[in-house]
Order: C-alpha cells, then sequence, then structure tokens
C-alpha cells in the first residue's frame, strides 16, 4: 500500500513539473508574440516619420504600405531602409501586377515606385556595387541587345533612357542598331558595369514607342554577373584542401550567400592557389574536373575577425592542362557577401612583398628629383 502511495506521489510531482513546464513554455511564447507586435507596431511609427521627413505623398505612401503589408509585413523598417530588401518587396509585388493590370496602369505605378525608390535613397548604388537586377540600372548606360538565339555578330547597341519601377526603355544607338523584333519577343542583353563586372541577362519586349524609336522592356530579377578584373589580384603559393561540389541550379548564387545553399560534395583533393584576388582565383589541382561543378575551399583569413576561417565557392570559368593531367582552374567566386569579399580584399592586400628600404629610398630620391 506504501509502495502505490509512493508512485502515485512521485506521478503526481512529474505531472505537476511537466505543467509548469508547458505553461512557462506557453508564457515564453505569448510574451514573445507580444515583444514581437509592440516591435513591429514601433517599426511602423518610425517608417511613418521616415515616409513625413522624406515628402511622400498620399498616393506614395498607400503604395508603399501596401508593398509592405503583403511581402514583408513583419519588417516595414528593413524594407524602408534596407535597399535589397526593397527591391525584393518591389519584385514580388511587380510580377503580381503584371497579371492584373494593363500596360498604362502598370507604367503609372512604376513612376510611383520610381520616385518612392529615389526619395528613400535606394537608387544610389556605390561605385563599383554589383546589381542584382534592371530596376538598379543608371540612364545613359550602354548594352547590347539582340533577339534571343541570334547570332552574335547581329547585337546592336543602346543607351538606357528611362527606368522605373516596372519597366525600363532603351533606345538604338544609331538607326543601324533598331532591333527587328516584335512585341513579346525575348531579347538578350550584355552590358558592363564600370569598375564592376560584366552582366548578361534576358527579358521580354512589352512596347514599342516612336519619335524617336524607344523600346520599353520589362524588368529583369536574374542577372548573370561574369567576373571583372577591378580587383587587385596577387600572386600566392598557398597550398589549400579544395572540396569539389554540386550545387542545384535552381539557387541563383548572384542572388544570395553560397553557405545558405545546400550542397552535394564529390571528392576532396589537395590543391595549390596561384593568385588571388576579392573576386576570383587560380588553383592548380591535380585532377580533371567537371566545369559544371564548384571548387570549394576554406580560407584562414590571418586576421583578429571571427570566424577565422570564411569559405569560398569558386564556379570554374577555365580551365588548362598545364601538364601530366595536372589543371590550372580560374574562376570567380560565387555567392559571397559583401562583408567577407572586403575582409578578402584586405587579405589580398596583405600578402603583397614587402617594399625593400632600399627600394623605398629610391622612390623617394626619384620623387624629389621630379620637385
Amino acid at each position: 500500500m506504501q509502495m502505490l502511495y509512493d508512485t502515485w506521489f512521485l506521478w503526481s510531482i512529474t505531472f505537476l513539473f511537466l505543467s509548469l513546464l508547458i505553461v512557462s513554455f506557453l508564457i515564453g511564447i505569448y510574451k514573445k508574440k507580444k515583444e514581437e507586435k509592440q516591435r513591429v507596431l514601433r517599426d511602423w511609427e518610425r517608417v511613418r516619420y521616415i515616409l513625413k521627413e522624406k515628402e511622400l505623398n498620399e498616393k506614395e505612401i498607400k503604395l508603399l504600405e501596401e508593398i509592405i503589408h503583403k511581402y514583408d509585413p513583419q519588417n516595414p523598417l528593413g524594407v524602408t531602409t534596407f535597399r535589397q530588401q526593397f527591391i525584393r518587396c518591389i519584385h514580388k509585388y511587380i510580377l503580381n501586377a503584371r497579371k492584373n493590370l494593363g500596360f498604362e496602369e502598370l507604367d503609372e505605378v512604376g513612376e510611383a515606385i520610381r520616385e518612392i525608390s529615389i526619395r528613400l535613397g535606394h537608387d544610389y548604388i556605390p561605385y563599383g556595387q554589383r546589381i542584382y537586377t534592371t530596376v538598379e540600372l543608371y540612364q545613359n548606360q550602354p548594352l547590347w541587345m539582340a533577339p534571343q538565339g541570334e547570332n552574335p555578330s547581329l547585337w546592336r547597341k543602346g543607351n538606357v533612357v528611362d527606368i522605373n519601377g516596372a519597366f525600363f526603355r532603351v533606345a538604338p544607338f544609331t538607326p543601324q542598331d533598331r532591333l527587328p523584333v516584335n512585341l513579346g519577343q525575348y531579347i538578350s542583353f550584355k552590358m558592363w558595369r564600370e569598375d564592376d563586372a560584366r552582366y548578361q541577362f534576358s527579358t521580354v519586349l512589352r512596347r514599342i514607342e516612336l519619335d524617336p524609336e524607344v523600346y520599353v522592356f520589362d524588368h529583369a530579377f536574374s542577372l548573370e554577373r561574369f567576373q571583372s578584373r577591378a580587383y587587385f589580384r596577387v600572386r600566392l603559393d598557398k597550398p589549400v584542401e579544395a572540396d569539389i561540389v554540386k550545387i542545384d541550379k535552381k539557387y541563383d548564387l548572384n542572388q544570395i550567400s553560397a553557405e545558405d545553399v545546400p550542397c552535394h560534395i564529390h571528392f576532396s583533393t589537395r590543391a595549390r592557389i596561384v593568385n588571388l584576388s576579392a573576386g576570383g582565383s587560380a588553383i592548380l589541382i591535380d585532377r580533371d574536373i567537371d566545369e559544371e561543378l564548384f571548387i570549394r575551399i576554406l580560407l584562414d583569413m590571418e586576421d583578429d575577425k571571427e570566424p577565422k576561417h570564411i569559405t569560398l565557392y569558386m564556379r570554374i570559368i577555365n580551365k588548362v592542362n598545364v601538364a601530366l593531367g595536372r589543371y590550372m582552374y580560374r574562376g570567380s567566386f560565387m555567392g559571397l557577401t559583401d562583408e567577407n569579399r572586403d575582409r578578402l580584399a584586405k587579405y589580398v592586400f596583405r600578402q603583397q612583398p614587402p617594399v625593400s628600404t632600399a627600394l623605398r629610398e629610391q622612390q623617394k630620391k626619384d620623387e624629389e628629383k621630379k620637385i
């Protein structure tokens, strides 16, 4: 009888403990939701203050609030103050609006979005910084265009003459650069952004305006970016461990960090970095690798920041069989955050060979002679 009493007592204590644990868990969830709701309300107050300070009109305020409520209601302040979050919401809004609005209505909405972008400062892109969509083009940006699938020799040159939130307009550079196309046809583009990179993308021709002739295109929200030589490059002789990985093509590493993307390791091998920049690298590997795969390396930054190592994913641009099955792979780093790219650039700068005292003295004398 005493044993039965002890058993029921233990079960009662256990049940009470579990009940208190569940109650405390539910209270924690409730408090967290309440705090989150209060944070969102505070953010909305700050957003309305910003919109008033930037002098947006009622129509623009209503449009921005609609976009935020539809596509990122928990982060109104982030959408208002961070360009990439603003662009992501615009992307979703425009894709949905294309299904429901005619050209003139959508063009009018695009003008309003452009005005919002200018007033919030999202139209400014620092010199040399990459872009993610054609919304971020600038007026007079030169580009080459051709009907999709055309021979490269038939590419025409044009200039961007207008951009709003829904469309961008391109004028042919000369009368000979006019496009032989029909409305609704896909057009391929190539362009170079000074001190940034080369880009390729395709989009739909929506309208042709006359006098003067101007082509109106839907915005492209996925741009293929190619490595440029804008980054300082240094020679190295650094052995590393490399993983050869495959990344699903549905993930666009021009838009997101590679570390957030699942990948499958085919094999690991020793490699040697022979030159390096903040944009890419050349690596020697004693294996023939399919150019569709990525090379992943873990590089020690040799500074006092954390994490000590950063992971680099390199897309192969070119490979050369240098001798006896040894290949030189040149490629560009993909899915690298701006913070890590800046950290890598500083690492590259530190790898420069030191200037000798004698050479510094000689340079000083040469400068004095010029004076």
